[in-house]
């Protein structure tokens, strides 16, 4: 079960992602959620990372975005996924990798740790 509510959660941020909806996106993250971007400072917490992403869309005419599972681990109310996103943008498609450190809260799992970088 926990594995399809991780992806639907995964279908949410994709949707949210394509629609611009920061503050949805934002919800999809614990409180004291962590995004580690590739080359640039650690931003902690849901407000901090609604406006990273609302940077990074406007920077780079973002369109559309799949995330792709490659691994998922779950261990009671945590969970790893390893997997890769393909993000449509004004300059074209990039394909990253990215690893979500999940945690179910109040019943719900959300994105607690995010990391992505370019895939080599």
């Amino acid at each position: 079960m926990s594995r399809s509510e991780i992806a639907a959660v995964n279908r949410q941020f994709e949707e949210a992602a394509r629609k611009g909806d920061l503050d949805r996106l934002a919800s999809l993250y614990t409180p004291d959620a962590m995004a580690l971007p590739p080359d640039g400072p650690l931003v902690k917490g849901r407000d901090a990372i609604k406006q990273m992403w609302g940077s990074l869309a406007q920077s780079m005419g973002l369109k559309d975005v799949r995330l792709d599972t490659l691994d998922l681990e779950l261990a009671g109310d945590t969970g790893c996924e390893v997997g890769e996103a393909t993000i449509t943008h004004g300059g074209g498609t990039a394909v990253v990798k990215f690893v979500v450190v999940w945690k179910k809260t109040d019943g719900q799992w959300r994105l607690h740790r995010d990391i992505w970088n370019a895939k080599g």
